[in-house]
């Protein structure tokens, strides 16, 4: 099961940043803090889903239309 390969990708990947991207993707990422992360349960949300974009990174782009390119929700 999905659970299964997660569960043994945790003990290869301990530590690393792989593991968020594979929580991300397969959608298990709040599922699976909240239940195995004590410390960051109460405050992991939806939106840490996605990483804040760097403020000099957003200021240096501008959308098609001229409008500022906009921070992803939640920060």
């Amino acid at each position: 099961t999905l659970d299964f390969i997660l569960d043994e990708r945790t003990r290869e990947l301990q530590g690393e940043q792989n593991r968020w991207f594979d929580l991300v993707r397969t959608g298990k990422f709040v599922e699976r803090v909240k239940l195995y992360n004590a410390l960051a349960a109460s405050g992991v949300k939806e939106f840490h889903k996605l990483r804040p974009i760097p403020q000099n990174q957003i200021d240096l782009v501008r959308n098609a239309d001229g409008t500022p390119f906009a921070q992803n929700e939640g920060y």
